[in-house]
């Protein structure tokens, strides 16, 4: 595969080494193993590789040190594995994009919040927290139990679209029945509704309102540039039937694109009528911003 330019496989259960073979892979930009299973060494064969600009590992069953050999240009992360030693000296001023400290090899996150250890969602918690998107619910703590209400889910849309795209068109001219003037979150549902990210039928926004995971796939769809609803329905998921089809297509689309895994497996289910929790909705935006990165380097020529 001379001309494979990236090769992203996060987010799966892969297991056993990493095929040294992959250093063949001369013309590869982007390797993305995150969150595996993934055991062994790093092969120093992935130092064959002339232009790797971005090589995560991390979340892994990695160990030993990490090669001299490797050359990355722009972005890695080794953290949250079992490696040992030190980063090799040349790697230490390269940039690290979103992923944070390049010479932390032992664990991804500092620790924001106290109460998302162990959480499988704490590696989306804290990268959204240093992005700004959030700063949690009071103190050091992140609340990530509790349901994402719609008046939430306003600001965290728009602070990650703007995270993704700048500065966004300001919207005040979007009035509402069950908000008031001076509501902390009234910017974000303006600009959600003007932009059909959200609705608010006869004008009632509804802002202490859960929001479902089909919600949530709707809006994301809505939302970002590198998401849509599946063109045509599929019927991936046993759990979706008597649901809007413009529903389904888009919790379709953002399992194909790999925001969501669905709830549970064999059969594969979505949970469309559960309410989406703080931690599963930093997941779901942490998927988007990884999501809109990768695309961006597909994009290389």
């Amino acid at each position: 595969m001379d001309n494979l330019r990236n090769l992203a496989l996060a987010f799966n259960q892969l297991s056993g080494p990493i095929p040294p073979g992959l250093g063949d892979l001369k013309g590869l930009y982007t390797l993305d193993l995150f969150n595996n299973r993934l055991s062994g060494t790093i092969p120093a064969e992935l130092g064959y590789i002339n232009h790797l600009n971005r090589l995560w590992v991390q979340s892994n069953q990695l160990s030993g040190e990490i090669p001299s050999s490797l050359e990355i240009q722009e972005s890695f992360r080794f953290c949250d594995n079992q490696l040992t030693g030190s980063l090799p000296d040349h790697l230490r001023e390269v940039a690290t994009d979103f992923y944070g400290d390049a010479e932390d090899i032992k664990s991804c996150y500092e620790g924001m919040f106290s109460d998302d250890d162990g959480s499988i969602h704490e590696g989306a918690i804290e990268e959204i927290a240093k992005l700004g998107i959030t700063q949690g619910c009071a103190n050091d703590r992140f609340c990530p139990a509790r349901t994402v209400t719609r008046s939430q889910m306003a600001a965290f849309l728009y602070r990650t679209a703007t995270h993704l795209y700048g500065t966004l068109d300001p919207v005040d001219d979007v009035e509402f029945s069950d908000v008031a003037a001076d509501a902390w979150f009234l910017t974000y549902a303006q600009w959600a509704v003007e932009n059909n990210v959200m609705r608010a039928p006869e004008g009632d926004f509804r802002p202490q309102a859960a929001v479902t995971r089909s919600d949530m796939a709707e809006m994301l769809v809505a939302a970002f540039d590198y998401l849509s609803a599946y063109p045509v329905f599929q019927g991936f998921f046993s759990d979706v039937v008597g649901f809007p089809e413009d529903a389904i297509r888009a919790m379709e689309g953002i399992y194909d694109a790999r925001v969501t895994n669905g709830c549970e497996v064999a059969p594969l289910r979505y949970c469309p009528d559960a309410e989406v929790t703080r931690a599963q909705m930093a997941s779901f935006l942490f998927g988007v911003i990884a999501l809109d990165i990768l695309q961006s380097s597909w994009d290389i020529s």
